[in-house]
């Protein structure tokens, strides 16, 4: 009701008792709009023309009661103040009327009580709808996605399990789909947030355009959407749907003014898996996608040997989550020496796990899982702090040799964390001298792939007197363009091409190139991957300052360090370096 205006539907066959109903709401200052109905079929007519406030209804009329009233208002499933008002009504009638939803019942010779009784319901109604908003509300935050308006993650388990249980009773084959953006974060943040997400509901509207009604289509990820493809006749017209799929989101979608471009990477498992639950398949989908990814754009159908191989990631995962915990990792540093001299610069601070069981992990094998699940962050955080620890015993241990720098690899997830800057500069603060001094190094291809963020970032911290080098140079030709934009230091050289100098002048010329623009950028030089005096000699004429690699030393424990540098500047002294040696205990 609004500005004292109420509508009112009287089940009424006698005029006269309907205008006294209609005078009595109006002598209490209301404005009635009403409409007076005798039969089921005028009651349903009204209450399909408009909208009513309440229903007042005579309990008995010559082809029609309030019962029957209140059955065709339940049919259409409103929920109105219903009150009976009748000439006469036995105690059982109206105790009967009520259970059958009915919320009030009063005599036409006592309707002073009409007004107290219609204001109660309208407050009782109100008070319903609320709350069955409330609850509509709930509903839509618990199984549906605020952002693209799909069905969730959750709802899209449900609807999937459905499917599972009545495969078992019906025979058919069905796909569950899993489509994952790549590049979605370099789009995100090139963007911008606003775009991304315009992006992401584009994706979403064009996935339901192309779906049959009998599929279902979710939001299972921030970049990520799940299919439920059903009556599939078999597994040829499933690859065609995902060719079909991967298609159709090909083409660059409009948003506002800007095209946008991006592949995805599909993971697919069918029915003939034969899990019971849906969770299981979805957790197939997902890591069909894991696999898919490796090659930008692909599609990888699910089979056993991926599930042997997840639940050895999956173990892996919880024995680094341990290990991180426990701090059973440990740090060995490879030195840094300067070509012309050979006189030790620094270290690179390098992550190792020797596990109970498995032996020596490769940090290829654990670093990308620790930045899948998220461990990179307390991971990169121990280092951080370990390297410190490290650095202050040395500031008492290494005085005949400093000042030294020691460079600890980022990832691109680190770089996106928003306490990083402050948490590495209270370290320093607290840690560092002018006689070791901190580095951080970045990949390339991190940097390729986070851009602006991971820029600004480095450009906070190079500001706060942090080093940066760029690690991994020359493996992402594309970042040539952009070099003298980037807040660095250093360029190392990739040990791919330090390693075939020797064997091929295209590897040759590419280092020349490189050490020739970082200088005339005023950058120094770290050539990775030194195995023998040629390259040495060869990067030294290239004017190349630095080089790293088995040739100078293995990574090292730092309780062999010191022994190292006391056989290193012998060896220095004798000039007898001019063959590879292997200085690891």
């Amino acid at each position: 009701m609004m500005n004292n205006e109420i509508r009112v539907l009287i089940v009424e066959d006698n005029p006269d008792d309907a205008e006294l109903i209609v005078l009595q709401l109006e002598l209490s200052g209301y404005t009635v709009i009403w409409e007076r109905v005798e039969n089921r079929i005028e009651m349903s007519t009204a209450l399909d023309r408009q909208s009513w406030d309440m229903i007042l209804a005579d309990y008995s009329l010559p082809q029609f009661n309030a019962l029957d009233a209140l059955s065709v208002m339940q049919e259409k499933k409103l929920d109105l103040p219903f009150i009976i008002v009748s000439g006469s009504i036995g105690e059982e009638i109206a105790v009967a009327a009520m259970r059958a939803g009915a919320h009030d019942y009063l005599l036409k010779n006592s309707l002073s009580r009409l007004v107290p009784a219609a204001e109660r319901e309208w407050r009782e109604a109100q008070v319903r709808k609320e709350r069955k908003q409330a609850l509509q509300d709930i509903q839509l935050l618990a199984f549906y996605d605020e952002l693209t308006g799909l069905p969730n993650r959750t709802l899209f388990l449900q609807e999937l399990q459905i499917c599972i249980d009545k495969c078992k009773e019906e025979v058919s084959l069905f796909g569950v789909v899993f489509v994952d953006i790549d590049r979605y974060r370099s789009v995100k943040y090139g963007f911008g947030h606003i775009k991304g997400n315009q992006f992401l509901i584009k994706v979403a509207q064009r996935l339901a355009g192309w779906m049959q009604p009998s599929d279902r289509l979710a939001r299972v990820g921030e970049d990520a959407f799940g299919l439920l493809l059903n009556n599939m006749l078999n597994s040829n017209e499933l690859s065609q749907k995902v060719e079909q799929i991967h298609q159709i989101l090909r083409l660059p979608f409009q948003v506002d003014k800007s095209l946008i471009y991006s592949s995805v990477s599909i993971g697919v498992v069918d029915s003939t898996m034969a899990y019971n639950q849906a969770e299981e398949f979805l957790r197939a989908a997902d890591t069909a996608t894991y696999n898919a990814k490796k090659q930008v754009g692909n599609t990888v159908f699910f089979n056993s040997q991926m599930q042997t191989e997840e639940l050895e990631r999956l173990r892996l995962e919880v024995d680094l989550q341990q290990a991180i915990q426990q701090q059973h990792l440990h740090l060995n540093y490879q030195p840094i020496v300067c070509l012309n001299t050979n006189k030790l610069m620094g270290f690179e601070a390098l992550v190792r796990w020797q596990h109970q069981e498995r032996g020596w992990v490769s940090p290829g094998q654990f670093i990308p899982l620790a930045e899948q699940t998220g461990l990179i962050i307390p991971l990169g955080e121990w280092v951080l702090t370990e390297v410190c620890r490290q650095m202050k015993l040395w500031e008492q241990e290494l005085v005949n040799v400093w000042p030294l720098s020691v460079a600890v690899n980022l990832s691109g997830v680190q770089l996106t964390q928003p306490n990083l800057v402050s948490f590495i500069e209270n370290l320093c603060h607290n840690n560092c001298s002018n006689m070791i001094y901190f580095k951080l190094e970045v990949t390339e291809s991190v940097l390729m792939k986070n851009g602006e963020l991971a820029i600004e970032t480095l450009r906070k911290l190079r500001n706060k007197g942090i080093q940066i080098c760029i690690d991994d140079f020359g493996t992402g030709y594309s970042s040539l363009a952009y070099l003298h934009l980037l807040p660095i230091d250093t360029v190392k050289i990739d040990r791919s091409f330090v390693n075939q100098m020797t064997v091929d002048a295209r590897n040759l010329d590419i280092v020349e190139t490189i050490i020739a623009l970082a200088h005339r950028l005023d950058l120094n030089v770290v050539a990775e991957g030194v195995e023998s005096q040629a390259q040495q000699d060869i990067l030294r004429n290239l004017h190349c300052e630095y080089g790293q690699g088995y040739f100078f030393a293995r990574p090292l424990h730092p309780q062999t360090i010191i022994t190292w540098i006391a056989n290193w500047e012998l060896r220095k002294e004798l000039g007898n370096i001019e063959k590879k040696v292997d200085w690891h205990n």
